[in-house]
């Protein structure tokens, strides 16, 4: 694997709060290199909880989601829900591999270290499992 340098580029994330119905969760989007859309994760544990979990929290990638997600906040059309941006900023990747991505987040509220790692098999309908930890988790 050939490292990139990302120390000269900005990206972007997003989080945000999906109600749909009786179904609550939190979508991570991530602004990655060489991609025209956002890498999205859904994860059922709230943001304010996520520095304080000592265990890493289960993530699942979804489909990748456009550009204007990053800001957006609203009603989803075709009766998908309803979003609330809870926090954004800055992600300042160190490094992004087909089944890692290390990164810092510089938001409004989430500040700290990012890792996310697949923990499903690529090659079977588990690959989209992933796992999040951030800020205290990565103290351990």
């Amino acid at each position: 694997m050939v490292w990139q340098d990302f120390t000269e580029k900005v990206f972007r994330f997003a989080v945000l709060k999906h109600v749909r119905q009786t179904d609550i969760h939190w979508d991570l989007l991530l602004q990655l290199p060489d991609r025209p859309l956002l890498a999205t994760w859904q994860i059922r544990v709230d943001p304010a909880a996520w520095s304080s979990q000592f265990q890493a929290i289960q993530a699942i990638a979804i489909s990748d989601h456009r550009l204007i997600y990053l800001d957006f906040q609203g009603e989803i059309p075709g009766d998908r829900g309803h979003v609330t941006h809870v926090d954004g900023g800055v992600l300042k990747l160190q490094r992004v591999e087909e089944n890692a991505i290390r990164g810092i987040l510089h938001g409004h509220n989430l500040n700290g270290p990012l890792v996310l790692t697949r923990t499903g098999n690529a090659a079977t309908e588990t690959s989209h499992h992933w796992q999040l930890q951030f800020g205290a988790a990565l103290d351990e």
